[in-house]
């Protein structure tokens, strides 16, 4: 999920009508939202109920596992895909680095968010006019790191419990850390914490933890074949001259991992059934490795910690943005 999205927008070094935007879209988000008061809750489809129960469970096992309390879902809007935040990234078609903004907050972040698709798609225009990629995703949940009482989506609480689980945990756990201008940590620390506590918290729900499992499987295979991408295409654009003849000779990459690579993998799930038609550029991959390059750090610290995920999360509340002594750990802010 996109962190704080509501305080980066708001910057200094935006359009007039930009911070318009951006400031409008979320106070009618806000002011969209409804308590869930017993009645309000009382009035939800079933299917409604058991996905806010699923979300109470889940801040709840985040409140023992260390997490900050959380002050987000104690509202509801009727939201979905179509009216969902879209974020925009992007990044030269020659490097594989993110072009970023400055915000107050936050700090430099890689992405700009909009409540309205159409703004959404006319600046990704503009900045792959300007000869960049550029790449637009959807973002239904965000968060605004405690400052405001997030609200919950409709759409969202008709989840599978194991989605439902691991976005609540994700959001906590950037309600409970968050480092300014570090995009890589937060996404990547929320990531691995709601993974790991979304399994302890299942480890007696047989049925639900074994599809958890398959899809973290998946995950796990798709992070390694984007990693395997991303690789290849540092060595391919340190031999070239232009953005021109780095799309060019890319093509042949991404069809490669986009088809016969994809389909050699063994899937346990249809959660990535989308990626052979995926638009793939400089910008998707960052997007994508933004949540997943600490990893190997992660684990490594919380197996020096024995496993112990409340020691764990109890170290980066002491010593937000910290990285374990690792080889392949990315710096502070890279």
């Amino acid at each position: 999920m996109v962190a704080s999205l509501a305080l980066s927008l708001p910057g200094c070094n935006n359009t007039a009508s930009y911070l318009v935007h951006v400031s409008l879209g979320q106070m009618r988000h806000l002011l969209d939202r409804e308590p869930l008061t017993d009645a309000r809750i009382a009035a939800l489809p079933e299917a409604e109920q058991r996905g806010l129960e699923t979300v109470r469970r889940a801040q709840a096992f985040g409140e023992r596992l260390g997490l900050a309390a959380s002050t987000s879902y104690r509202h509801v809007i009727d939201r979905d895909s179509r009216s969902a935040v879209q974020v925009v990234t992007a990044a030269p078609a020659d490097r594989l680095e993110p072009i970023t903004w400055w915000f107050p907050v936050t700090g430099r972040i890689s992405y700009r968010g909009y409540f309205d698709a159409g703004r959404a798609h006319a600046f990704a225009d503009r900045l792959a006019a300007a000869g960049n990629d550029a790449y637009v995703r959807p973002a239904l949940m965000y968060s605004t790191l405690g400052w405001f009482d997030d609200p919950i989506p409709t759409e969202a609480l008709r989840w599978p419990e194991a989605d439902l689980l691991d976005v609540a945990l994700h959001e906590q756990v950037h309600e409970t850390v968050f480092v300014p201008g570090d995009p890589d940590y937060n996404e990547a620390l929320a990531s691995f914490v709601a993974h790991h506590a979304t399994v302890e918290l299942l480890a007696d729900d047989g049925e639900t933890l074994d599809e958890v499992r398959r899809i973290y499987a998946d995950r796990s295979r798709f992070v390694a074949l984007i990693d395997a991408l991303y690789h290849e295409l540092e060595t391919l654009y340190a031999d070239v001259d232009s953005p021109e003849e780095a799309r060019e000779r890319r093509k042949e990459v991404f069809a490669r991992y986009q088809g016969p690579l994809f389909d050699q993998e063994e899937w346990e799930s249809d959660r990535y059934a989308s990626f052979p038609s995926a638009p793939l550029s400089n910008s998707y991959i960052l997007a994508r490795r933004t949540y997943t390059r600490m990893g190997p750090c992660l684990e490594a610290e919380l197996r020096d910690l024995g496993g112990d995920l409340r020691a764990f999360i109890a170290a980066h509340r002491a010593s937000p943005g910290h990285r374990a002594p690792a080889a392949d750990c990315p710096e502070a802010g890279s």
